[in-house]
């Protein structure tokens, strides 16, 4: 899938890592292929493999009628072809068996928001005493570090290494300007185009697409404001470390 999925599935990851080992022993999770042709369990499992996922997850396929009557008892049945990017949807269903309540959420919201949802909802005291309100610091998020959270953190780390896709650190020393403008705008229309340097990364980040976000270009031109703040505030904090050394 070239559109939501692979960033669904990124943010998803985030949200299991956060619950930690609850997955697998009082939550589940199970994403199921609408396109029962093309995604074949063997399919699935290289899928999966991709975003290494843990334990407590499936990713499930079957029969077209059965999947159609999941989605319809989940309230999820879109009446659109399975196949098509339409029927894609961004919607997280979560049950509580033992209760029978249900409730929907949007796959792609923060997953430590997700995280606290879930264990207000399943009845879950927290691990840890958490900070209250006295504790908390004045809120300053500049425009691209509120969308580069949104829609980019779940695949990319500024100076944290690789996650599903490279380390964004210094990127806009290493790349044309112009070309990051596009391929953040327009990803999937690059690497149809045969674009080298995209089809690179393609390959070597496990051939997941990275999505079409629908961002504006305003947006684009602020996230990548904020990828320069990183670079200098990396660079001021490498100096001064360098200067306090004997």
């Amino acid at each position: 899938c070239g559109d939501t999925c692979p960033l669904q599935t990124a943010k998803m990851r985030e949200l299991q890592r956060v619950l930690g080992e609850r997955v697998g022993r009082d939550i589940f999770f199970y994403s199921i292929s609408v396109d029962t042709q093309r995604d074949t369990p063997a399919v699935l499992k290289a899928y999966a493999q991709k975003f290494d996922i843990g334990p407590g997850w499936l990713f499930l396929t079957g029969k077209d009628e059965n999947v159609k009557a999941v989605l319809r008892k989940l309230g999820l049945a879109s009446g659109k072809d399975p196949a098509s990017l339409e029927a894609h949807r961004t919607t997280m269903m979560v049950g509580n068996e033992p209760t029978g309540q249900w409730m929907k959420n949007s796959s792609l919201d923060n997953p430590r928001f997700l995280a606290a949802t879930l264990e207000t909802f399943l009845g879950w005291s927290a691990v840890a005493p958490r900070p209250g309100y006295a504790q908390a610091k004045p809120i300053n998020i500049g425009n691209g570090q509120f969308v580069f959270q949104n829609a980019c953190a779940a695949c990319h780390s500024i100076g944290g290494g690789d996650k599903v896709g490279p380390d964004l650190l210094g990127v806009t020393r290493r790349r044309p300007r112009d070309w990051l403008e596009r391929f953040i705008l327009v990803p999937n229309e690059m690497i149809a185009a045969g674009d080298p340097v995209a089809t690179a990364l393609f390959k070597q980040y496990k051939r997941v697409p990275m999505p079409n976000l629908g961002l504006a270009r305003d947006e684009v031109g602020d996230i990548l404001a904020y990828l320069d703040q990183r670079a200098a505030a990396h660079d001021t904090k490498a100096k001064a470390a360098t200067a306090s050394r004997p």
